[in-house]
Order: C-alpha cells, then sequence, then structure tokens
C-alpha cells in the first residue's frame, strides 16, 4: 500500500491538534484505509488520501505550523490549498465553492471547518486499478450506497486548476465507517496554469435539498445528463478536447495563452483577469464569462472592480456602433439628405 496508515494517524493528529479535523474525522479516514472497509481494494491500490476540508478563510490557516508537519504546499490558490505529506496523505483546504451544497439557498448549515468529502487517488491507470475503480460502484450498489459519476470515456474532469481522467463519488449511509461523501478518482493528477472550469462535487442524490440545485455537472448520473440546449457549463471542462486533432497548433495556442493571461509582469494577474473579464462580455462567450468570474475571485478582484470592467466594456461597445454613424453620415451626405 502507497498509503501509511500510521503516518496519517500521526499527520491527522497534528491537524486535530490544531481544531481542523474531529476525532471522528480521523476514525473515518483510518476506517476507510482498513481491511474491513468495504473500498479495501481501491485503498490498497491508491496513491494517495486526500481530505478536503471546508474553512471560512485559507489565509488565516496556521500555515506556518502546519508547514512545519512536515508538509509541502501544493497547488495554492486564492481560497484553495493542498498540503502534501509523506506517506500519501494530503489534506486541502478551501473557502470556495467546490461542491454543489454550497450552492443551497442559504448554505448547508454547517459550521466551518469541517471535514467536506475523503478521496482515494487512483493515480496508475493500469488494468487491476480500473478494474477496482469500476468495481467502486458494483460495491457502493451492495451497500446501498448513492453514487454519481463524472468524466470517463475520454472526458476529463476538472476542479479548479487541475485534472484527472474520471471520478466516482459515493454517499455511505452513516455507519460506524463511514458517513462522508468519498471521492474515488482515477488517473495523474494534471495541473493547469490557468482555471479550466469546475465540475463541482455532486451533491448527495438522497439529500433532502437536492432539488434545490442548479446542477453545473450535467454528465454527473445523479442529475440525469446534460442540459439541451447549446450552451452546457460543463463543456467549459471540454476545452482541451478542442486541441485533440490538431495538437501542434493547439500546445502553440495554449502556451501563448498561459503566458498572456497567467501571473504577474506588466500587468498584474487580477488586472489580467478582468480585462479578460471584459473581452468575454464583449465577445459574449458564456464559456468565457463563467471561466474569468471564476479567475477575477480567485485572484481577488471586488465585485465592484467586476461590474465596473463590464460596464467599460459596454460603454466602448455602445461607443463603436455610434462612431459607425459616421459611416451614415457621410452617405447621408453624398446624397444631399442633410
Amino acid at each position: 500500500m502507497a498509503i501509511d496508515p500510521k503516518r496519517t494517524l500521526d499527520v491527522l493528529t497534528q491537524y486535530r491538534e490544531l481544531s481542523l479535523l474531529s476525532v471522528r474525522d480521523i476514525d473515518e479516514t483510518l476506517a476507510l484505509l482498513g481491511p474491513e472497509h468495504p473500498l479495501a481494494l481501491a485503498a490498497s491500490l491508491a496513491d494517495s488520501i486526500h481530505l478536503h476540508v471546508k474553512v471560512d478563510d485559507t489565509a488565516a490557516l496556521p500555515r506556518a505550523r502546519l508547514v512545519a508537519a512536515p508538509a509541502s504546499v501544493e497547488n495554492e490558490q486564492a481560497g484553495y490549498v493542498k498540503f502534501a505529506h509523506t506517506g500519501g496523505v494530503n489534506v486541502i483546504f478551501s473557502s470556495i465553492p467546490v461542491a454543489e451544497d454550497d450552492q443551497l439557498p442559504g448554505g448547508d448549515g454547517r459550521g466551518k471547518p469541517f471535514l467536506d468529502h475523503l478521496g482515494l487517488d487512483l493515480r496508475r491507470e493500469s488494468d487491476d486499478v480500473r478494474a477496482a475503480f469500476d468495481a467502486a460502484l458494483l460495491v457502493a450498489k451492495r451497500e446501498g450506497w448513492n453514487v454519481a459519476s463524472q468524466g470517463g470515456a475520454g472526458k476529463a474532469v476538472f476542479c479548479c486548476h487541475t485534472q484527472v481522467s474520471a471520478k466516482h463519488w459515493l454517499y455511505p449511509r452513516a455507519s460506524a465507517l463511514s458517513s462522508r461523501p468519498i471521492e474515488i478518482a482515477l488517473g495523474p493528477l494534471v495541473v493547469h496554469g490557468a482555471k479550466m472550469g469546475c465540475d463541482l462535487r455532486p451533491i448527495d442524490p438522497g439529500h433532502p435539498r437536492a432539488k434545490d440545485i442548479v446542477s453545473c455537472c450535467g454528465d454527473a448520473t445523479s442529475t440525469g445528463g446534460s442540459p439541451a440546449h447549446y450552451y452546457a457549463p460543463t463543456d467549459l471542462g471540454k476545452f482541451g478536447d478542442v486541441g485533440k486533432f490538431a495538437k501542434a497548433k493547439w500546445d502553440k495556442f495554449f502556451a501563448y495563452y498561459l503566458e498572456a493571461t497567467g501571473g504577474d509582469s506588466a500587468l498584474t494577474a487580477r488586472e489580467k483577469a478582468l480585462i479578460g473579464l471584459a473581452v468575454a462580455h464583449a465577445k459574449q462567450c458564456p464559456y468565457c464569462i463563467d471561466s474569468y468570474t471564476g479567475t477575477c475571485l480567485d485572484r481577488g478582484a471586488t465585485p465592484e472592480q467586476m461590474h465596473e470592467a463590464v460596464h467599460v466594456a459596454a460603454a466602448l461597445a455602445a461607443g463603436i456602433d455610434l462612431v459607425h454613424a459616421v459611416q451614415m453620415q457621410n452617405t447621408m451626405n453624398a446624397r444631399h439628405a442633410t
């Protein structure tokens, strides 16, 4: 097993001492790694386990103490940070929406911090690992758990700046072993420099407020298929597929795109995001509006700045329409109509 249960206990105990995890959280994590858990096969083949914890503000975390655990900080973005530990255990904190539950009117009522879900990371796509991934759905059916799946069949799953090949989400019935959603992720973790859209964790189909969710994950089995209209939010996660049949040109474009829209240079990353948001509205691209709304928030733009950028785009577009009236007036003058 790539995951060391003893090291996992040592690491999570430190998080418990910082009041970031509960005893119940630790017990469920260790149970998931144990031989009696229904998902023992998947756990035995996993390269790592992760705990995703919701907090009010990732910037307020006791970062120095966590790094001294020791942990390395990976894939940090505004409102999202991953602490990777030896022994195959990772702890992720977020204060941005990562689950459909976050869309519930009035919130889901839980005080923070709380453990949103546990995840088993099956990074290798060998036959035995893929078989364990597929078997997880059979396990869920046998146990009477609800499920939702994302990706697969060549369609990746995106979460902010990362992607994997496919995910199964399992929703155990509350028991001594499990009560939180469990993510089974298949495929290598690919980290992008720019936000690629976000396939939110689907809400438990059996949640009493599931009907209140307007899903952004139309391909999840819990939602019954993609919306029947031109713009489907899940299509944003398929952006990379555009380069499948012209890879050399796509690679050149994407390298240029990331360089132009990425980090600080003559313009700050936040300023670039605001420009992107304004252009997205001017070009009337719903995919880009979705993406750059999230990117602006991730890079620290305020709602006032974002709306102001859109107004600049709208005012300029109106001016462009009006300035073309000069052409109309030229024609009118040529015909002596004025």
